[in-house]
């Protein structure tokens, strides 16, 4: 996967704009988050009110002048009016505090669960074991890299936005009270603006690095877990948390080291605003004492003091949070940009249900595009025939029936579904075409009936019965406490491994494709079951196109033809003790 993993300033605002459109859906609910925060500027600006009037008005006992002679009562009600102004615009501060978090965190959550749900749309269209990372990168990405959207698009921006608003009203509103300290506000906040620059400079590219620290830690744990049984048959569990310990210590050196950065420029915010404060205070001490202000004015603007700096350390604070987003953000696109292996044409053919006539014309493929998997592979194969696959353990087995399945595409010649070739092929009809039993049953921790119909989930009970029956499952799940309801685990842990293999089977008796993919079905089985098992393959293979992979020859006793896969080529062979045949 292309990575952009250290943004520069360019970099950065080409990372904004595409979190945007990646929230394209959301705009109009972004739009109402920047309103609700503006709405409460003019809120800020009026909270210091009630103290300049009892200061002004109630002890140093100068009258009311402008719109507030008019709107409030002079003499002793006023000091109850101040009282009560107080009380109204702390409460109506609350509700909008309240009303705007909520509003955030509902749009911020959606977008998440929005893009997270595109992410692993995504990560499904990518190459079988084609991750660059493996399969753990990509989860981590999903769950941990997914929310920088929220943190670009809605909190990154909107707060910023908001903050250099409210920096100018309040700018604005203490020139009109006094210009001189306004003024000395602005120049005391550019050592604050600077830090904020300095720190942006100095975070470019450590959460990026720290990141794909985390995502190797939690690779590691990830791999162990899915392999615990291996690990504690060998005794190596001190090995695996020692490797795991050993690169989340990597992971968090590294953060300490942007938390350090982080609390000295939050430390140096705090002083540069307390120097700040300091100096406008003695100005402005000296003002009142000048005459040229009342001490309820200098109160005021002390009051929008606290707020001018206010939004510019939510500005900082933003800034160095943004440097992790920004690197999350580019993590998880590059995760939506990646090709997928296969994609649909524009003009894609559909098709109902095939045939089954597969022909592969001069194949070639190589993963790496260097090394082939398959070279020259030429093959015809007939609607109905069974054709056994042999070879050694990598000699491109799989990777053969990939390209019959479309899990990907020849790097040159073409595979052929009834004379269409499959890149013609809608990708929606032609995964119809196939069922597969895998020589590992994937069975997901749902119900059994569940599991069954996973291949069409509008299917009726009677179907999966019947399914079920074919597949000569039925009864052994009836045996089961709660029949076809019963949960089968994580992975189908609570079934035996023949169990889990004649689930996998009822389940592509209720596909009921014209191609079937059996990939080694019975090499995890005792030679019992699988005489059972190969009992309802025999059913499910008959009138269907198939193709098994197998490494013991007695398994391919119904084949119609053998293809042998040594070094990439393939040799047709004919089955043992038989001569060659292929349906008509």
């Amino acid at each position: 996967m292309a990575e952009q993993t250290t943004p520069t300033l360019s970099g950065a605002v080409a990372l904004y704009r595409r979190a945007f459109r990646e929230a394209r859906g959301f705009h109009r609910h972004l739009l109402l988050v920047l309103l609700s925060g503006l709405a409460g500027l003019p809120l800020a600006l009026l909270a210091p009110l009630p103290v300049k009037l009892v200061v002004d008005n109630v002890l140093a006992g100068q009258p009311l002048a402008g719109p507030l002679a008019a709107l409030l009562p002079a003499g002793p009600g006023l000091l109850l009016a101040a009282a009560l102004l107080g009380a109204v615009l702390a409460i109506v501060m609350a509700a909008h505090h309240y009303g705007d978090w909520m509003l955030r965190d509902w749009v911020a959550e959606r977008m998440v669960l929005d893009f997270r749900g595109r992410l692993l749309r995504r990560g499904l269209s990518l190459p079988v074991g084609g991750h660059d990372r493996g399969s753990q990168d990509p989860a981590h990405r999903l769950q941990h890299d997914a929310p920088a959207l929220q943190w670009t698009a809605l909190y990154g921006i909107m707060p910023l936005l908001v903050a250099g608003i409210s920096l100018a009203g309040v700018l604005s509103v203490t020139a009109g009270i006094s210009g001189g300290l306004a003024l000395v506000a602005l120049l005391t906040a550019v050592p604050v603006i600077l830090l904020i620059h300095l720190s942006q400079t100095a975070m470019r590219g450590r959460w990026s690095k720290a990141q794909e620290q985390e995502s190797a830690a939690f690779g590691i744990a990830a791999e162990v877990l899915a392999a615990s049984r291996i690990v504690t048959l060998f005794g190596q569990e001190e090995r695996e948390v020692s490797r795991f310990r050993a690169a989340a210590a990597t992971a968090f050196t590294g953060r300490q080291r942007i938390i350090r950065v982080e609390g000295l420029l939050a430390g140096l915010l705090g002083l540069s605003s307390a120097l700040g404060g300091t100096a406008i205070l003695f100005l402005g001490a000296r003002s009142v004492q000048a005459g040229d202000m009342t001490a309820g004015d200098l109160l005021l603007v002390l009051g929008y003091l606290a707020q001018l700096y206010a939004p510019l350390q939510t500005i900082g604070t933003h800034v160095t949070g943004q440097q992790r987003a920004l690197s999350s953000a580019a993590r998880a696109f590059a995760l939506m940009d990646a090709a997928p292996a296969v994609a649909d044409k524009p003009d894609a053919k559909p098709i109902a249900r095939a045939r089954g006539h597969i022909r592969l014309e001069d194949v070639r493929f190589a993963y790496d595009g260097r090394t082939p998997a398959l070279s020259g592979a030429t093959l015809d194969v007939r609607p109905g025939t069974c054709v056994g696959i042999v070879g050694r353990t990598g000699a491109g087995k799989s990777t053969l029936v990939n390209l019959i399945m479309r899990q990907i595409d020849p790097n040159a010649g073409r595979i052929l579904l009834d004379g269409q070739d499959l890149r013609d092929l809608r990708l929606s009809d032609l995964r119809r075409q196939f069922a597969v039993v895998p020589q590992d049953p994937v069975l997901f921790s749902t119900t059994i009936a569940e599991n069954i119909a996973y291949g069409d989930p509008t299917a009726g009970m009677d179907r999966i019965a019947a399914a079920a029956r074919q597949a000569a499952a039925h009864d052994f799940i009836m045996r089961l406490p709660d029949g076809y309801q019963t949960r089968v685990g994580e992975r189908g842990s609570r079934l035996s491994g023949g169990e889990r293999q004649r689930i996998a089977i009822a389940r592509a008796f209720l596909v009921d494709a014209p191609i079937l993919v059996l990939d080694e079905p019975t090499s995890a089985i005792d030679t019992v079951t699988e005489d059972e098992i190969l009992e309802s393959l025999e059913r499910l293979m008959r009138g269907r196109t198939t193709f098994m992979i197998a490494h013991r020859l007695g398994t391919l006793r119904e084949a119609d033809l053998v293809v042998r896969v040594d070094q990439g080529r393939l040799t047709v062979e004919a089955p043992a003790g038989r001569e060659l045949r292929l349906a008509s």
